[in-house]
């Protein structure tokens, strides 16, 4: 699974002027923390990032680049939550490359259908994501897994020799306490829906290709900004 990080921290000084953002300390910091991650001194990159929130709270970006350390570190639950609070980040592609580090921090701690939404969540914002579609493939296919082993595992088998008896007054009364069953989040999503949208992006892609292919001309593109 590719993590994708932001490289430079510029967009989160962007209202300072190129000029102040020298001078910032902020982006001093970061910056430090960019070259120490680099150099795999996560720790001390760590240290970097948390003191530049110091002048720059709440900073999507910055929170983008602790999770990119915890994730580094193993500390996947802390790093989910930075990679949410990395989301709420107006530039797009900075949403959407934390939400997709959301993902694999997920599939990496196991739990497959929050990586299902988190992936799907991500090709929404981009459909054209390969790695994002690749990756909620994997995670459909160990969810799917999963739930095979844990249908085929025995079930324990009730003793009555140990089960205690009950009056009818308490069974009644047990009946009556019973909860309803929960009703389904409406942020959980089904294998079924998760795979009908990968189909359907899988079907825009073939008539992007089709088309392309039509093209009296190969058009020119620039290369994808590197998270």
């Amino acid at each position: 699974m590719r993590l994708r990080r932001v490289l430079v921290l510029l967009m989160v000084l962007d209202f300072c002027g190129r000029g102040a953002a020298h001078a910032d300390p902020a982006a001093s910091k970061n910056n430090e923390g960019n070259r120490l991650y680099d150099q795999k001194k996560l720790d001390e990159a760590l240290k970097q990032y948390t003191d530049a929130q110091a002048s720059r709270p709440g900073s999507p970006e910055l929170h983008y680049n602790i999770g990119n350390v915890l994730y580094r570190k193993g500390q996947l639950g802390k790093a989910v939550e930075e990679y949410l609070r990395a989301q709420a980040a107006k530039d797009p592609r900075l949403a959407q490359a934390a939400t997709f580090n959301r993902g694999n921090a997920l599939l990496k701690q196991g739990r497959l259908q929050d990586a299902v939404n988190a992936y799907v969540q991500s090709l929404r914002a981009r459909p054209d994501d390969r790695d994002a579609k690749r990756n909620l493939e994997l995670a459909l296919r160990l969810l799917k897994e999963q739930q095979k082993k844990q249908s085929q595992e025995p079930q324990p088998k009730d003793d009555p020799s140990k089960k205690p008896q009950e009056s009818p007054q308490s069974a009644s009364q047990q009946q009556g306490d019973r909860k309803p069953p929960a009703l389904k989040s409406p942020s959980q999503m089904s294998q079924e829906e998760a795979r009908r949208i990968l189909d359907a992006l899988r079907d825009q892609e073939k008539e992007g290709v089709k088309k392309h292919a039509q093209a009296t001309a190969p058009e020119e593109r620039t290369p994808e900004e590197d998270w």
